[in-house]
């Protein structure tokens, strides 16, 4: 890898298209989410400041998750030198189905385009990580109605999704490849997969 004047700006797109992915993986590591936001800016530093000295690395998101679990094993290490790490951690893997994470990047400017109906409800509860009772509450209706929407919109957003892209899953249901279908109008939205 040779550094390049583009390697800052190669990070990016990877941040925004992997933040809330990322974020969510931190959430877990961490359960609080303000040390959860902060490690996710450590992580963006370290490789801000790894591809200006190294150049960006060929599997930029699965280097992002590796930067990211080493350094929760370094806030978990400062914060109780003497503790042991917890087991779930060091089990842990970051996903490493590239595939899986890039196709991922398109759902939710996919789901912008839903009804609004809809696209409330999945960003609430997917892409923010607001439970179904906690959007019911807000809106005053009943969680049934909210379940009904979530279960809509998700249906919605798988048809979006393949009428923009071709995708090929294993028989386990995992993602191997995609392939954009460039002439499909919902895919020229700006961050789609296209």
């Amino acid at each position: 890898m040779h550094p390049t004047p583009a390697d800052g700006q190669a990070l990016a797109l990877p941040y925004q298209n992997l933040r809330h992915a990322m974020l969510a993986y931190l959430r877990k590591q961490v359960t609080d989410a303000a040390v959860a936001e902060d490690l996710l800016h450590e992580v963006f530093l370290k490789a801000l400041a790894a591809t200006q000295r190294k150049g960006t690395p060929h599997n930029l998101p699965g280097w992002l998750y590796t930067i990211a679990r080493n350094t929760v094993i370094d806030y978990y290490r400062a914060k109780r030198p003497m503790d042991a790490l917890p087991d779930d951690l060091l089990a842990s893997d970051p996903p490493d189905n590239v595939a899986s994470q890039a196709l991922a990047n398109c759902l939710k400017p996919l789901a912008e385009q839903l009804a609004p109906l809809y696209r409330d409800t999945l960003l609430a509860t997917e892409f923010q990580g607001k439970t179904l009772q906690t959007v019911a509450t807000e809106e005053n209706v009943s969680l049934s109605a909210v379940k009904s929407r979530a279960s809509r919109g998700r249906k919605l957003l798988k048809e979006s999704l393949l009428a923009c892209c071709q995708v090929e899953v294993s028989g386990s249901g995992e993602v191997l490849d995609f392939q954009p279908r460039h002439a499909t109008p919902v895919c020229a939205a700006p961050g789609s997969c296209a």
